[in-house]
């Protein structure tokens, strides 16, 4: 690292918003060593992304210099600034890391896994929740549509905020009506992996609709097939939402019938140039491999992913505007849907590889791992929706797709008599 100049965390978010006025940028701390949220202005933003663990402190000098109309800026003003930013826990340093350390530690010695956002994305009371999840239902239309298809495998619903995706969530979960499935297999985006492709824990879920235990078993066989490739502690699960949401609906469609795998999926983006398909990588293909087994050893068993598609705009790090990007994160959030529906995982990595990580498709991961599971199996796209935010210039898709096992030929259904 030069001049061991720490870079910014990996693990907080700079979100782009106004404040009386002007533009700022608004840091969120998920571990909480953030105690308030943290408001830099361009200065601050500007000297954040200077810091990159590349460039030494003269070659950050110069460039600030060069960006403020070559005024002369110390060495010594820059340190004091870096400084600051380290004891605001902005820094990936030492201190941070030790402060991770210790809330790591004591998560890891937690046998319940609390929900994060009762009282913020949604009601901390029983009675209020179920009234609100009863509301969200409805908004996807009649509550007594079709029984589920026979042979339902898999599910993609949302992870976005409750209330902005509320049609697209309630077209995916009023699908499910009617099924009784003993575990459910969910997987979501880990927003803060770095490190690792999958992230389990045995925690029991508590949310204000009851608890609901881990397939502890199924996790410590999935820990030691996928070694290498499965993070050594379940702190991503702490405060990570794309699980948390599908949990409720599960309890609210399933009630306490039921058991979880919590698997929270890393990136895959950096191999799209490396293989064809995940299971082409040895650690990947194990976890997954081990995963297909056991969920075809136990028929009852549903697979839930909690994903969004497309994220633009300058929240996202993007220069062009919402507008102009929209038609193209269009067609790819199409191209996507399309190879998932065939359940074609080369076609929906191809498409992945052909625009690299330009829309910032979080859930490509957990898709793409989800058909590494099933055989045979083809999906029906259900809803689509680009939700924009106006305060942040951007705009996030998200869909809901139901998967179920095609017919094999020659049976009813299967290939014309």
């Amino acid at each position: 690292m030069a001049d061991d100049i720490p870079r910014l965390r990996p693990d907080i978010e700079v979100i782009p918003t106004s404040y009386q006025g002007e533009q700022v940028f608004m840091v969120r701390d998920s571990l909480g060593l953030i105690p308030e949220p943290v408001l830099l202005q361009a200065e601050g933003i500007l000297l954040l992304r200077l810091i990159d663990g590349e460039r030494s402190l003269g070659e950050i000098q110069l460039e600030l210099m060069r960006r403020n109309n070559n005024i002369y800026i110390g060495l010594d003003a820059i340190q004091a600034m870096i400084r600051q930013l380290d004891e605001a826990m902005l820094l990936d340093s030492p201190r941070y890391r030790q402060a991770r350390a210790r809330i790591v530690q004591e998560y890891g010695r937690l046998s319940i896994r609390a929900a994060h956002l009762v009282g913020k994305a949604y009601p901390a009371e029983r009675p209020a929740l179920e009234a609100f999840m009863e509301d969200l239902m409805a908004s996807g239309g009649s509550a007594d549509g079709p029984s589920p298809p026979e042979g339902t495998r898999a599910l993609i619903a949302p992870h976005i905020d409750l209330n902005g995706g509320r049609r697209v969530y309630a077209r995916a979960y009023g699908a499910l009506r009617g099924l009784a499935p003993k575990r459910i297999v969910l997987l979501g985006t880990g927003h803060s992996m770095q490190d690792f492709r999958f992230s389990l824990t045995e925690k029991t879920f508590s949310t204000p609709l009851g608890e609901v235990r881990s397939e502890g078993g199924w996790a410590a066989a999935l820990r030691e097939a996928g070694e290498g490739s499965v993070s050594p502690d379940d702190f991503a699960h702490r405060s990570e939402h794309s699980l948390e949401f599908q949990l409720l609906f599960c309890q609210h469609l399933f009630k306490d019938s039921f058991t979880v795998l919590p698997v929270l999926c890393g990136s895959f983006h950096d191999l799209l140039d490396r293989i064809s398909r995940p299971t082409d990588q040895e650690d990947i293909r194990n976890f997954l491999c081990t995963l297909k087994e056991l969920i075809e050893s136990e028929p009852d068993t549903l697979v839930i992913a909690g994903v969004d598609f497309s994220h633009i705009g300058m929240k996202f790090g993007h220069e062009t505007s919402v507008a102009a990007l929209l038609p193209e994160a269009k067609a790819h959030d199409m191209a996507l849907i399309e190879a998932l529906c065939r359940g074609d995982v080369a076609a929906l990595w191809e498409e992945s590889r052909r625009v690299g990580d330009r829309y910032h498709v979080c859930g490509f991961s957990s898709v793409a791992s989800l058909l590494e599971l099933f055989e045979n199996v083809g999906g029906r796209l259900l809803d689509y929706e680009f939700l924009q935010e106006e305060p942040t210039r951007s705009a996030v898709s998200f869909a809901a797709l139901l998967f179920t096992q095609k017919a094999a030929a020659g049976q009813a259904g299967g290939q014309d008599e």
